[in-house]
């Protein structure tokens, strides 16, 4: 009982299912009506053409009988029973000459040879003998078979002298058209199975739909509850680093003696709190990048200012490390249609990744230009990626783990980040990588046009 009434929730709560269900019934019974239609439309169409074929095969028989001598029956009866072997349609047949001078009719031939002598008179034979084209009714017999029967004049040198009747079974025509209908509604019995089993898929599916918009919100409520977090702990995370900055000058005052392991642990706080800032800081860009809310203003950008600006910056941890941090100079004057400050914001992710991830050798940018982009390579002799590595680097929180990156501090979010903003400055990151030879990570942007 629980469960029904959980599904009708389900119902209640989701109306989208209500206007699939609905769209399915409507579907069913338009091919319903369609069918039904078409057979009905079948039905009556090949009913008028039995009628002119009944019309048409009694202007034979008209032929057949008007050169006749009426009087002689047994070769009127020859040809009737002709005419019923070659034809299974027809079932009676029969010739009715006009009473001279007196009403009624005399039945001079037919397939019942009891009938054979017998008079009949009534409207419909009167008004067929008045009628030029004749007269054609559906009609049943007594087993409900139905057939059409079929009355015209018979003219011997113009003169009305008689009627030709018989009747034309529609057994053959009916059966078929049963046939028909059986097939229809078996295919329609095997549409509605799986109509049914497209119900059940639904259903489910609009499941997984409801658990998949669930995982949104949520998703949703955890970028929002990251960026929140984010700007509530920049604050401290600022005030804790000014606390460390004044100890340590405290500490460093002249006439203070400083042990080493004093020394250590506030350098090691420092460190910790910068990659808790680090980590903060991506945190903040991820989120506002998954929500669309990172400002990104394109403008003209001198790239080679820059790239200037960035090795000044690293030139120092590059030499502590026994790195060449080299920037060959492009001839010309270098400008990007970009985000200044979010294009060294890559160059600096990718340059400090270098540097990390390079235990001896060098780390050199270049530029080269096509006729709408330029690309910045940021090239290193460092420890190289794995082909299969490569392929989650871009990934949001991985990191390449290996007994040589072990140690190496990082978020996993730098290269996610630098991409998106790539991306968004119509732009894109890119990386070439051999294990143990080195990497090379490609910066492209766009042109800027005068």
């Amino acid at each position: 009982m629980f469960g029904i009434v959980e599904k009708l929730k389900f119902f209640k709560r989701n109306y989208i299912v209500w206007y699939s269900l609905l769209l399915i019934v409507v579907v069913v019974g338009v091919i319903l009506f369609g069918n039904y239609y078409s057979l009905s439309k079948f039905e009556y169409n090949t009913d008028r053409l039995l009628q002119s074929k009944a019309i048409l095969a009694e202007d034979i028989f008209n032929v057949l009988v008007s050169d006749n001598d009426f009087s002689d029956q047994s070769s009127l009866n020859g040809k009737i029973s002709e005419i019923l072997k070659n034809d299974s349609e027809i079932k009676k047949i029969e010739i009715l000459l006009s009473n001279n001078n007196k009403d009624g009719y005399k039945i001079v031939a037919s397939s019942d040879k009891h009938n054979v002598g017998k008079e009949m008179d009534n409207d419909l034979l009167r008004m067929a003998f008045g009628n030029d084209v004749g007269i054609a009714f559906l009609n049943n017999d007594s087993n409900g078979k139905r057939y059409w029967e079929v009355v015209k004049v018979i003219k011997n040198n113009g003169k009305r002298i008689g009627l030709i009747s018989f009747q034309m079974s529609l057994e053959e025509h009916d059966n078929f058209i049963k046939k028909s209908t059986r097939e229809v509604y078996i295919v329609l019995a095997i549409l509605m199975f799986l109509v049914l089993l497209i119900i059940a898929n639904h259903v489910r599916f609009f499941k997984y739909a409801l658990k998949a918009t669930k995982l949104e919100e949520v998703d949703k409520m955890k970028d929002d509850f990251i960026s929140m977090a984010s700007h509530e702990l920049k604050s401290p995370l600022t005030a804790i680093r000014g606390y460390i900055e004044i100890l340590k000058d405290s500490l460093t005052t002249k006439g203070k003696n400083i042990k080493n392991d004093n020394v250590q642990v506030l350098e090691n706080m420092e460190s910790s709190a910068s990659r808790l800032e680090e980590l903060v800081s991506d945190l903040l860009d991820v989120s506002r990048l998954q929500q669309n809310r990172m400002p990104i203003n394109l403008s003209k950008v001198d790239l080679d200012n820059v790239i200037e600006g960035i090795i000044k910056e690293l030139m120092i941890s590059a030499k502590n490390k026994g790195l060449d941090l080299i920037y060959v100079k492009p001839k010309n004057i270098v400008e990007v249609l970009a985000d200044a400050g979010r294009v060294k914001q890559i160059l600096i992710n990718l340059l400090s990744n270098a540097i990390k991830y390079t235990p001896k050798g060098k780390v050199e940018i270049t530029l080269r230009e096509d006729a709408k982009n330029i690309f910045v390579t940021v090239a290193d002799t460092g420890l190289g990626i794995s082909a299969k590595n490569l392929k989650k680097l871009f990934s949001k929180f991985y990191r390449v783990k290996t007994d040589k990156t072990v140690n190496i501090s990082g978020t996993g979010l730098g290269l996610w980040i630098s991409r998106e903003i790539a991306r968004k400055m119509k732009g894109d990151l890119t990386v070439e990588s051999i294990e143990g030879v080195g990497s090379h990570f490609t910066l492209k942007l766009k042109k800027y046009k005068k």
